[in-house]
């Protein structure tokens, strides 16, 4: 299902960044239960919202919280030491994206380069 919402110029990046030996990252507010599906076989690294399961049963909670605004940054710098990488990427498109965008050397928000 989501191979028919992902922007065609959005699959070439991402196809661009892993041919670079990029590691690219999905950064979402939505949650793992699907998003896995998507990004595993890709060879994608995901860093998403997560629901609890309690007893094999998804409890209707997020495990560790909604990743959304600084929160997509916080995450980020826990999972990845951002001084190892030469440079870094960030790609958005909505305002809760913007901590994170703040974290790269360059930075896109719908698929314009931010320069501030």
């Amino acid at each position: 299902m989501i191979p028919k919402h992902v922007m065609p110029h959005a699959l070439n990046k991402i196809r661009w960044h892993l041919e670079n030996g990029d590691t690219v990252v999905v950064v979402s507010a939505s949650l793992d239960v699907y998003l896995k599906h998507w990004c595993t076989p890709l060879g994608l690294t995901l860093i998403s919202s997560e629901l609890e399961v309690k007893n094999g049963i998804l409890s209707g909670y997020y495990a560790t919280g909604d990743v959304s605004c600084e929160t997509k940054a916080i995450k980020v710098r826990h999972t990845f030491d951002l001084n190892s990488y030469e440079r870094i990427y960030a790609y958005g498109d909505t305002a809760e994206d913007l901590a994170m965008l703040q974290l790269a050397h360059e930075k896109y928000m719908n698929w314009n380069e931010v320069t501030y």
